[in-house]
């Protein structure tokens, strides 16, 4: 059964082909892509060159293949069209450009515009079984895909140009090209969608050097703004309270430093937005008075501070909830279950809370990882087992998603 190409339609593909044996069998991909209407841009590494000839992706794709790195032109070329395609196709990928791109390496007009591409780049590799499944390649690989950037397909198995069997085959045309096809559609999954996403911890002041935080680094909201972007949102707006991470790429960052300035941000954005994300660890308490000096242990500094509880800011948005929005809470709890979340959803007037356990190592609060239960309003419960927060994200996202599309 073909795969439908309709999505391909005056989409813009970059198409790289490396070093490999297998570059003929891009030749077939190129003319599919093309006969559907795509816009196909060619790319060759200067090592595929003693593979096949770029003259022969030129004349089916009707664009000139690239190949040279540095070459006169108006716009940073690599950048320009990194900035402008729907999608990378790298088919097929070698073991050399899998590393390179993997680290970061530059060195050909290829690897230098996946790296700066903001769209999904998909790759198909194709190498011996021995280069496949050696340790180094194997880190690189899921290096990449903990990324979110990077998706693969294949490879397959079989019979191996050097005449072994094995695995390492360029995956077929047909699954290449419908894994594409899925990633096209993903890559427009949020369009049109206005979305809020807060992240980090509140700091509520004491005094004018002390004050009560928490351990949030604000990575889990990142890695929520960063997906959203890539699945194609038309603004993301991320209001943090954290200023040691970069700025997601298309994101709008707006800082903030207590509980009043959040509010005062998020009640500034939230009637024209369609989905609510509190991903930040907001301070239950905070101080009843701060003080404008620094407070001395001489003068009974335990009888001048005092706290109260501080405003439920979800529960505060569930109230102003208009018609279609989506709003999204966090629950960093040691220890929980299922019905107490679906309370506070229910509490809160929220469609969704993400939970997870803080008092497990490795995961949540500062860490890279996270592992959590997506709790829904209607008592669904998804489990995303530990990875990587960008991960995470993308399957917080999936349900998201998921509900928008029973609405």
């Amino acid at each position: 059964m073909n795969p439908d190409t309709s999505i391909f339609f005056k989409k813009k593909i970059v198409l790289g082909i490396t070093a490999s044996i297998a570059a003929f069998k891009a030749v077939s991909i190129c003319s599919r892509l093309t006969s559907s209407g795509a816009n196909v841009v060619p790319v060759m590494t200067p090592g595929a060159l003693n593979f096949i000839n770029p003259i022969t992706f030129s004349s089916i794709s009707g664009n000139r293949t690239i190949v040279e790195q540095f070459q006169n032109q108006r716009r940073i070329y690599h950048i320009s069209i990194s900035r402008s395609a729907d999608i990378f196709l790298i088919a097929p990928a070698s073991a050399n450009t899998i590393s390179k791109i993997s680290h970061g390496i530059g060195d050909n007009f290829l690897t230098t515009s996946v790296i700066s591409a903001k769209c999904p780049v998909l790759i198909a590799p194709a190498m011996n079984e021995s280069m496949y499944l050696d340790p180094v390649i194997n880190k690189n690989i899921t290096r990449m895909k903990e990324s979110g950037k990077f998706f693969f397909v294949g490879p397959g198995s079989g019979k191996l140009a050097c005449g072994e069997e094995g695995i390492g085959r360029l995956e077929n045309e047909e699954t290449i090209i419908e894994k594409l096809g899925e990633l096209l559609n993903y890559s427009n999954d949020l369009k049109g969608k206005r979305i809020i996403i807060t992240a980090g911890g509140t700091r509520e002041f004491i005094d004018t050097v002390r004050y009560i935080s928490n351990r949030s680094s604000g990575k889990m909201g990142y890695a929520l703004a960063e997906e959203a972007y890539f699945r194609g949102a038309r603004e993301v707006i991320l209001i943090s309270t954290v200023k040691n991470l970069p700025p997601p790429y298309g994101v709008k960052v707006e800082y903030v430093e207590n509980t009043e300035e959040m509010k005062e941000s998020l009640f500034k954005y939230s009637n024209d937005v369609d989905i609510i994300i509190m991903a930040a660890a907001i301070s239950d308490i905070v101080p009843v008075k701060k003080y404008d000096f620094k407070l001395k242990k001489k003068d009974d500094i335990l009888s001048k501070i005092e706290f109260k509880e501080n405003d439920d800011i979800l529960k505060l948005l569930g109230e102003k909830k208009k018609e279609g929005q989506y709003i999204v809470g966090f629950a960093a709890e040691s220890g929980y279950n299922t019905m107490s979340i679906i309370e506070k959803i229910r509490e809160k007037n929220a469609d969704m809370i993400v939970a997870n356990d803080i008092s497990r190592e490795g995961i949540g609060m500062e860490s890279d990882f996270n592992e959590v239960d997506i709790i829904k309003q209607d008592g669904s419960c998804r489990k995303l087992e530990k990875n990587k927060k960008r991960i995470i994200a993308r399957g917080i996202w999936d349900e998201i998603i998921k509900s928008l599309n029973k609405l």
